[in-house]
C-alpha cells in the first residue's frame, strides 16, 4: 500500500538516486550540455542540503516518488520509472495541492522545463494551466561562476479554500 509521509534523514540517499535519474530522464536533452558536469548523484545531494523545500516520499517498500513544494510553489514532482503510469505521481501532486491549500495558497504555480512533454501533458490532465514561459537560471552551486538558463513554463492551478 502506498504511503505519503514528510521525508526523513533517512530517505536522502534514494530522493538523490531517484531526483538524478529522473532529472537525466526528463531533462538533459533540453539543457545547454555545459550544466550536465553539475547535474551528477554529488551535486543533487548538495543540492538537496541547500533547499529550504519541504520533501514528502511515496514509500511501499521502496521509495517510489517524491514532492517537495517551498510557499506557493510545487518545486519537484519526480516518480521511479516503475511507479509511472501507477497513479503515484498523481497521488504525489494532489497531497501537494492539499498542503498548500491547508497553508492558505489559493493560487499555487510550479514550473517546467520547456520541452519536457511526459510533464506538461501530465500537469495539464491535472488541471494547471500554462502562465507564461520565459528564460530561468538553472542551479549552479554557490561557487560557481556563470550563467546557464533554460526555456521553462511557468504553470498556475486555483486551489481555492478547502
Amino acid at each position: 500500500m502506498l504511503e505519503i509521509r514528510p521525508a526523513r534523514e533517512a530517505d536522502q540517499s534514494a530522493i538523490v538516486q531517484l531526483w538524478h535519474q529522473g532529472w537525466h530522464d526528463a531533462h538533459a536533452h533540453l539543457v545547454p550540455t555545459e550544466i550536465l558536469a553539475f547535474r551528477t548523484p554529488a551535486y543533487f545531494s548538495l543540492w538537496l542540503k541547500q533547499t529550504t523545500d519541504v520533501f514528502h516520499v511515496a514509500i511501499t517498500d521502496e521509495l517510489l516518488g517524491f514532492v517537495s513544494i517551498n510557499g506557493a510553489e510545487l518545486v519537484k514532482l519526480y516518480v521511479s520509472p516503475q511507479a509511472r503510469g501507477s497513479g503515484t505521481a498523481h497521488d504525489l501532486l494532489s497531497h501537494a495541492e492539499h498542503l498548500l491549500s491547508e497553508q492558505g495558497v489559493v493560487e499555487a504555480e510550479l514550473f517546467c522545463t520547456a520541452g519536457n512533454v511526459r510533464a506538461q501533458r501530465f500537469y495539464a490532465r491535472e488541471g494547471w494551466r500554462l502562465s507564461r514561459t520565459f528564460e530561468d537560471a538553472l542551479w549552479l552551486p554557490e561557487n560557481i561562476a556563470g550563467r546557464f538558463t533554460v526555456e521553462t513554463h511557468c504553470y498556475q492551478k486555483h486551489l481555492g479554500l478547502r
